[in-house]
């Protein structure tokens, strides 16, 4: 891990309050509440090292409210006892802001930290759409901006976009009127022109802090100017996670690209992040249309993020002779396993197992998520994936088997699994895999459910 450079400050800041001087006395008793610095107080935790909350501790002062910047942007009340939390998710300079205001006072305290760790190069393991020939590469959107209404479609507060094409964009959910585009995302003036002559895919991540209600999320990639030329004005229900929509093989227009969303349907307060939008001259490798849902890789909660584990195979012939003694066909981690299939690999299930034994050890008094996605690049007759106790068999989350077709991701995600009492192992049988063809494994992930 690289040096992580921390830098912390807790400043109290007194700052000019102006326009509150009397023009008919000379008095300058305002006979207001004063702030004194010691009033203000919070508890921070550190979660990890990119997660932390924030619990307000200040004094019950008469005529004092207390506000918390997390972005600073927006501020919003933070009274005595309430709790907010930061996630920290590229390299940059993060303050947190507590302010303490009356009608004739103001302090603030302030935390600080710069991040450097993160390799902004690196690939992320979980699948996340299409990354071939992307056309957005290198450029940004001219006018990334939200538009939210109330029920009367009377514009309200709008929430803010934070981030790019490049890196994505991140924002929270703010109030609405709940109906399809009172909570509008749009990203507009792309320096893209596409084509009418030929055909595009498309993708994009929402990583979701909550489940939508209703009919989902609208995305509509479409000509900037015409609401009616479009590759798709569809829903997609969004779970919390991520959600990977995709669409293969769509006719272009004469005209520049330009992505419109509307969130109406999630939670107030629901943090959503945007990530690696997709635009790209159709390739048969890219598969077809479809959506995907598996929980976040990368979150705190996955418990086989980072854990140890311990692989065994068995890999046998349509007779169910062993095929190879030492198999060297599977390689990686929970982040992206590879299974390379030999030749004369059985097609019967079970012919073809890998056994990953983690040092992770579960409960029967809770309940569990679990999911991974599947990639293959041929056509498989099925992959099993069974999550289930060491030395147990016969408990399990489940035992299904999914057929593969090339290049299209399928994801399986088992919420709310009954918990059992012992070590975990996930076990995968590739039997059937044609010769050479390799599946990938992405983000696989086991966390307490929520």
């Amino acid at each position: 891990m690289n040096m992580k450079k921390l830098l912390y400050s807790i400043s109290v800041a007194l700052l000019l309050v102006t326009g509150l001087a009397s023009c008919s006395s000379d008095s300058h008793d305002l006979g207001a509440s004063r702030v004194i610095g010691e009033a203000l107080s919070w508890n921070i935790t550190t979660v990890d090292d990119n997660n932390y909350t924030f619990t307000n501790t200040s004094q019950d002062i008469e005529g004092v409210t207390y506000y918390i910047t997390l972005d600073g942007r927006t501020s919003k009340e933070f009274p005595i006892g309430a709790t907010e939390s930061i996630s920290l998710k590229k390299n940059g300079f993060y303050q947190v802001s507590l302010y303490a205001i009356s009608r004739g006072d103001q302090k603030s305290l302030s935390w600080t930290k710069l991040v450097d760790w993160f390799d902004e190069n690196a690939k992320d393991p979980q699948w996340l759409g299409f990354t071939d020939g992307n056309l957005l590469a290198g450029i940004e959107a001219g006018n990334a901006h939200t538009w939210y209404a109330d029920g009367s479609w009377s514009e309200v507060p709008n929430t803010t976009l934070d981030g790019s094409l490049a890196t994505g964009y991140t924002f929270t959910h703010t109030a609405n009127g709940g109906s399809q585009w009172q909570a509008q995302v749009q990203l507009e003036d792309i320096p893209l022109t596409l084509s009418a002559g030929k055909t595009y895919d498309f993708s994009i991540a929402i990583i979701s802090t909550a489940d939508s209600e209703g009919d989902g999320v609208t995305v509509k990639p479409q000509m900037q100017g015409d609401d009616n030329t479009f590759f798709s004005d569809a829903r997609h229900p969004i779970h919390r996670g991520v959600n990977v929509i995709t669409l293969t093989d769509q006719p272009g227009f004469d005209g520049n690209f330009k992505l419109a969303m509307d969130f109406a349907g999630l939670p107030e307060g629901t943090e959503i992040e945007l990530r690696n939008i997709y635009v790209g001259e159709h390739n048969a490798a890219n598969g077809g249309s479809a959506d995907t849902w598996a929980f976040n890789f990368q979150s705190s909660d996955n418990l086989l993020k980072d854990a140890t584990f311990t692989p065994s195979y068995w890999i046998a012939d349509d007779g169910w002779n062993t095929l190879i003694e030492n198999f060297e066909g599977f390689e990686g981690t929970s982040g992206e396993f590879v299974f390379t299939a030999p030749e004369g690999l059985g097609h019967s299930q079970w012919q073809g197992q890998a056994h990953i034994k983690y040092d992770v050890t579960l409960s029967a008094a809770k309940q569990y998520d679990f999911s991974l996605v599947l990639l293959s690049d041929a056509d498989a007759e099925g992959v099993t994936v069974k999550p289930h106790p060491d030395g147990d068999d016969n408990t399990f989350f489940s035992d299904d088997r999914h057929a593969l077709k090339a290049g299209v991701p399928t994801a399986v995600t088992l919420p709310a699994c009954a918990g059992f009492d012992g070590t975990f192992i996930l076990t995968l049988d590739f039997a059937g895999t044609p010769a050479n063809a390799q599946v990938r494994v992405l983000g696989v992930y086991l966390g307490e459910h929520k």
